[in-house]
Parts: structure tokens; C-alpha cells; sequence
């Protein structure tokens, strides 16, 4: 572990711990803060689904429709021609879709474009299931789904996606975070906190070494859209461009935040409700999801809903009263949970996890340094 930090809140939503402890492992060695930005990693996908369920909300798309019908042509499993993808299916990784074996796609090229050739590819280029997994039947956790979710945002409101969800949630709750690093101030990009994982002795940053300077975007560019400008997106071309699936930016204290506003919930309680209402649950007798180890067992509309199986107890016996998600990429592991029983909350991330052979948890599918988080958080905020 090279970098740590947990802030957790009290049943009256008063903080209860903030401990950080680590360097960021930039070259001045400065700490890492509770103010200091990262790549969140996943927890990333359900601030993306809230986005998406404001336009459900306000009626201004399907949750149970066919998603061709925003996407401006048909996407369908190349096995289940007649069964329609659904933004249900999206949001809960029952779709079908799954992380190509060239995943992202990268800027400068069309998402749409990569599905439809990965029909007539041997396996189908990793980008959809195999032909037992039914869509709308089967979980399995793919990025791709939340790439189509941003694209369907895009072509529903004429605003790009990292803009979209900075103009309705990120400026309205005073945040200074984004996707991508986009909108970002440059005070904020100068406190970066890298991904780092050790390797061979010495640390490695993985990611955001070097943030853009404002206002550039951190963009995965196709070799030949090396000088492809940003403003020459064309809207719901390619969803992973912005990275809604895991590229939001933004510190503890901005995940602190975001914790309140999801457990207050206010008058997005509605919202609220329906993305946390399971739509996927493990029938193991089925066997109609992968669990990854344990991990999943149950999920909502772009969160996670732990404490259904054997292994997804992330917060002990009541942990079905928690609500949230978490993330792994670039040697962050982190979540952002609350209670919805009690309004606690607990926000946390690890930086220099390694891509394998992670110390277990005592309880759960989680590693051990991300239980011991929560664990020193429901210690506080009991």
C-alpha cells in the first residue's frame, strides 16, 4: 500500500474520521491530502448512471427500450438478434456487451463501428457474450455498458457527456472535479495524486503522472487523431472518450460530498430509490451472472447492493443496508457507500494495490486493506 484515506459520517451526517496517510508519489513527495484528486476507478459508473436517470426522470428516454432508438442504429447481441438491449440492461451489466480485447476504443474512432465489426470476429473480439449468456438474463461487469449509456446521454441532450454532467451535478454542488480531468481547475490538476504499483522494487505510476493543463482533457487518442481536437467530437460517437465507466477525477473530501448528497437525498430520493432497487440478483442454481470471486451478488441501476451473497458482506451483518460502489484500476482501489438505513456514510480509497495476489479480506471478496477502511470507518461512525 503506498497511499490511504477514509472519511466517514455519523448517523446525524456529522464526520466521525478523516485519516489520510501516504505520499502521492509525485516528484516532490507531497502527502497525500483529503484534497488531494485521483482516478476513482469505478465508482465513476454510478455518478454516470444518476446522470442518465435525471433524463428517465424527466421522461426523456425508456428505461425498457431499445436503445437503437437513441443510438441512431440498431445494437443488438449477434447471437439474440431479437432481443432488444434495453439502458435497464446498461446499467445493470446484463447487457450482453463486454470489455473487447482492444477495449478502449480510442479517441478519433467510433464505438458503434468497433461493435459491428467484432460481430464477424472469431469470439466475436471479446465484445459480446458468448451465445449461453442470454441478454437481459445474465450479469457480468463490463465498462462498455456505461461508454453506450454516456453515447444515449449525448444524443438525448446535444451536450457532451463530461460537459453534461458538469453543468447538473458537479457545478450545482460547488465541485471542482470531472471527468477526464475535464472542467478541472489547474490548481486543483497541480495537488494530482498518481496511480502507482510497485513493480520490481521501485513504485510505477500508472496514471496521471502528469495531469493536462486546463482546460485539456485526458484523452486516449487513436494514432491517427494524434491532433484531433476535442471540439471536434461528434456527439455520441464514442462513449469511452470521456471515460464515464472510470475517469472522474476528484479527492476524498469531493467523495465525502457526494456521499451526503446521496444519502440526503432530497428530491432525487425518487431517483435514488430506483437505481438502488435491485435489478440482478445471483441465482447460483442458474448460474445466470459471474461473480468475480464473490464480489457481486446483487445490483441496481449502476450500484452495487452488498450483503446477498457469501462473500459480498463489505460492512459486516447489516450490510444490505449500504448503498454504493467501488474501484479498482491503476493501483486505486476506493468506494463511496452510504446507509440507507441510518444515513452513515464511509468513502475511502488505497493507492498501490497490485493487479494480483492481493491480501485477502477476513469477511468479504474485497483485499484486506479496503475492509480494514470500512472497518476503522463503522468503528467512528457507529
Amino acid at each position: 500500500m503506498h497511499a490511504a484515506g477514509v472519511i466517514a459520517r455519523d448517523r446525524r451526517g456529522r464526520l466521525a474520521l478523516q485519516e489520510v496517510d501516504g505520499p502521492t508519489l509525485h516528484l516532490s513527495q507531497r502527502p497525500f491530502s483529503l484534497d488531494s484528486p485521483f482516478r476513482v476507478a469505478s465508482v465513476s459508473k454510478m455518478i454516470t448512471a444518476w446522470g442518465f436517470m435525471r433524463l428517465a426522470r424527466a421522461r426523456r428516454l425508456d428505461l425498457d427500450g431499445d436503445v437503437g432508438a437513441w443510438l441512431g442504429a440498431p445494437l443488438r447481441h449477434p447471437a439474440f438478434p431479437d432481443v432488444a438491449i434495453t439502458p435497464r440492461m446498461l446499467l445493470a451489466h446484463t447487457s450482453g456487451l463486454r470489455n473487447g480485447e482492444d477495449l478502449p476504443v480510442a479517441f478519433g474512432n467510433g464505438l458503434m463501428a468497433r461493435l459491428d465489426a467484432a460481430r464477424a470476429e472469431p469470439g466475436y473480439g471479446g465484445w459480446f457474450a458468448a451465445s449461453t449468456e442470454t441478454p437481459g438474463r445474465y450479469f457480468a461487469y463490463s465498462d462498455t455498458n456505461f461508454a453506450i449509456i454516456a453515447m444515449i446521454m449525448e444524443n438525448v441532450t446535444g451536450v457532451r457527456f463530461d460537459i453534461y454532467m458538469r453543468e447538473t451535478l458537479f457545478a450545482p454542488l460547488g465541485l471542482d472535479i470531472g471527468y477526464n480531468w475535464s472542467g478541472v481547475s489547474q490548481a486543483k490538476r497541480d495537488a494530482a495524486a498518481p496511480g502507482a504499483r510497485r513493480f520490481d522494487g521501485p513504485w510505477v505510476t500508472q496514471v496521471d503522472a502528469e495531469p493536462p493543463p486546463a482546460p485539456d482533457i485526458a484523452l486516449y487518442r487513436a494514432p491517427d487523431a494524434a491532433v484531433h481536437p476535442v471540439e471536434a467530437y461528434r456527439l455520441g460517437d464514442n462513449g469511452f472518450a470521456f471515460a464515464p465507466h472510470g475517469g472522474l477525477r476528484l479527492s476524498l473530501r469531493d467523495m465525502d460530498a457526494l456521499a451526503q448528497y446521496f444519502s440526503r437525498g432530497g428530491d432525487n430520493a425518487r431517483l435514488l430509490r430506483a437505481m438502488v432497487a435491485p435489478t440482478w440478483t445471483l441465482n447460483a442454481a442458474q448460474s445466470n451472472g459471474a461473480t468475480e470471486k464473490g464480489f457481486y451478488a446483487r445490483y441496481g441501476l449502476g450500484v452495487q447492493r452488498p450483503g446477498a451473497g457469501a462473500r459480498d458482506h463489505f460492512f459486516g451483518d447489516r450490510s444490505s443496508d449500504w448503498h454504493g460502489h467501488c474501484g479498482d484500476a491503476y493501483g486505486w482501489m476506493t468506494g463511496l457507500y452510504w446507509n440507507a438505513r441510518d444515513g452513515r456514510t464511509i468513502v475511502y480509497a488505497v493507492n498501490g494495490m497490485p493487479e494480483t495476489a492481493r491480501p485477502p479480506a477476513v469477511r468479504s471478496a474485497l483485499s484486506a486493506p479496503e475492509e480494514a477502511l470500512i472497518d476503522l470507518g463503522l468503528a467512528h461512525a457507529s
